[in-house]
């Protein structure tokens, strides 16, 4: 693979014509990227005089571009030129394939996007240049994701504000503000391996989305979204928040294994807050903090892998957010980098990477993607160190850490607080609360005078002993947790209800606000169910008391008087309800 770059100059023609001579005569194996300043005076018209240049040039060659709020020149991040590159493809197998949305649009259906692609033999990665809406985007993203994982796919956003808005643009097709671009790379001998970069630290504790829609976050923690900025950072709603918000984007969790940045944007009247992208309701989000150190630290580690892949190319995709928040020094994480490979790319709206089998778009991170053609040669050389020293780090960033480290510290003490809490009141076999939690339960009735009914039911497994002695104490442990499990998903999920193991093979079971005819049926039904569910292990039955609290009496009594309703139900042929107020 031969990578050719240059920006849009008064010799471009002369550049193009010298690099074409080197494309080989063939469809398709070469490509050209266009990245245009989307601020830039009259950048349409420029465009299209670099594209009729190339198409006069090489007619045969496919165009793609976009517009960038910042272009890579010669290692270096470029606001002012278009950046024009050219891939080159030596193997005879390697090609591209590239369409768009917005030629024929009544055209082109996602599903049959998919499906062209899964018959595209040798089909290695796909890019997508885009200026749809986010919502648009996502929609599409989880259908692209039915394609096989080892098909990467990524791509960015196109850059745009209200004065300039965002284009993209294909071959000799019209720019599009709303339309997207796909690359289809394939070739046996292709190889292409995706990566994230993030260094985003998060910081304090995590919150929940309680209301959102979209890319719109009404409320955290059911109070206006935005007195977390002004609360926690006392960031002003006026006009620098965009830029003093930028510094403090949040990282969501959606799942186990899906964590993304948000950045905000602006504060509407009502507190709620527009992010960069969608915010789902319901998911948990934390405040993060750029560290330098820590965001190079990612970026060395990414560095180290593309040195081992031995890439021809690597094209890299950077948040507008992330180049802002470096201030001017947004070079740190890729002039090093580039004195030893050949890098590409654009700073853009958001960066679009498939991992773990889902497409997700990102902001504030640096998607890379490393190519090459045939097998990896000798690792290059790589001093990726340089790029750490150069960083620094200022006053800010170690306070950050240091909140940010009693934090996590804080959190780590209160996990360690909670579980110690819970083995103190559960029993560890069944999973209910043990006796010593019960009697406290228990207790607060007894000394709250104002207390409404209420009713317990006590209980056992009928000859325990005979089935630890007949099958062992391992069968026993599982009838033990056959009835716990039972009275977790079923009891305890009642209102006003707790259970809990009261010893050995004993249950005991509180309850509030409930009449005497349901308490009854309660406890005829509960041994209905364990006899029924008892047949999956080794079959066995329960005995139960039940008795009602009465009015200015001591709960040790109504304890007393359900013990000797049990027994009464055991010494009466077992299997039965004993009750005192039925």
């Amino acid at each position: 693979m031969k990578f050719k770059q240059t920006a849009f100059s008064s010799i471009f023609e002369e550049t193009i014509r010298e690099w074409a001579a080197e494309i080989p005569e063939r469809d398709n194996a070469a490509i050209f990227h266009i990245y245009a300043p989307y601020n830039r005076e009259n950048i349409i018209e420029l465009v299209n005089d670099a594209r009729n240049t190339i198409l006069r040039i090489a007619p045969d060659i496919p165009i793609i571009g976009c517009s960038a709020t910042g272009e890579i020149l010669e290692g270096q991040m470029n606001d002012d030129d278009i950046v024009v590159t050219l891939m080159i493809f030596e193997d005879p197998a390697t090609h591209v394939e590239v369409f768009s949305t917005y030629a024929a649009p009544e055209e082109y259906d996602d599903y049959e996007f998919v499906k062209y692609a899964r018959n595209l033999s040798g089909l290695k990665g796909i890019e997508l240049l885009t200026a749809c809406s986010y919502q648009r985007l996502e929609a599409a993203g989880n259908i692209y994701d039915k394609l096989p994982e080892e098909i990467v796919f990524f791509g960015g956003v196109a850059v745009g504000t209200s004065d300039h808005e965002q284009f993209v643009f294909a071959n000799n097709h019209e720019c599009s503000n709303t339309g997207s671009v796909f690359v289809f790379y394939v070739g046996p001998e292709l190889y292409i391996q995706p990566h994230r970069i993030f260094g985003w630290k998060a910081i304090g504790y995590p919150m929940q989305v309680t209301r959102s829609d979209g890319d719109l976050v009404y409320e955290i923690d059911e109070k206006p979204a935005y007195d977390v900025y002004d609360h926690y950072l006392q960031i002003k709603n006026d006009s620098n928040f965009f830029y003093d918000a930028l510094e403090f984007p949040f990282e969501v969790q959606v799942d186990e294994n899906t964590k993304y940045i948000r950045h905000a944007k602006s504060v509407n009247p009502d507190g709620s807050i527009v992010m960069s992208t969608n915010v789902p309701q319901g998911s948990y989000v934390r405040l993060t903090y750029g560290d330098p150190r820590r965001i190079i630290a990612h970026t060395k580690q990414t560095g180290l892998l593309v040195r081992d892949f031995a890439p021809q190319v690597v094209l890299i995709i950077n948040c507008m957010g992330r180049k802002l928040f470096w201030g001017g020094k947004e070079n740190i994480e890729i002039s090093e980098v580039s004195k030893y490979m050949k890098i590409t790319g654009f700073s853009a709206l958001g960066e679009i990477v498939r991992y773990k089998g889902n497409t997700v778009l990102h902001n504030l991170s640096i998607v890379a993607i490393a190519m090459r053609e045939g097998a990896a040669k000798a690792p290059l050389e790589l001093n990726i160190e340089k790029c750490e020293k150069a960083s620094g780090m200022p006053l800010a960033a170690r306070l950050a850490i240091f909140i940010n480290t009693i934090t996590e510290e804080l959190m780590e003490k209160n996990t360690q607080l909670g579980d110690m809490l819970y083995k103190a009141s559960h029993d560890a076999l069944t999973r209910l609360l043990n006796r010593g939690a019960m009697d406290r339960l228990i207790d607060e009735i007894n000394e709250d005078k104002s207390t409404p009914v209420c009713h317990l039911i006590m209980f056992d497994i009928d000859n325990f002993k005979q089935i630890n002695d007949q099958y062992g104490h391992s069968e026993g442990d599982k009838a033990l947790k056959l009835v716990s499990e039972y009275l977790i998903q079923h009891i305890c999920a009642l209102p006003g209800v707790e259970a809990g193991r009261w010893g050995g093979e004993e249950f005991m079971i509180l309850l509030h606000r409930y009449p005497d005819a349901q308490v009854y049926e309660l406890a005829e039904n509960i041994r209905k169910q364990i006899s029924i569910l008892s047949a999956s292990v080794v079959p066995f039955t329960i005995s139960i008391g039940t008795t009602k609290h009465q009015n200015g009496e001591n709960l040790s009594d109504t304890i007393n008087r359900v013990d000797a309703l049990l027994y009464k139900a055991k010494n009466s042929g077992k299997n039965k309800v004993c009750c005192d107020f039925i």
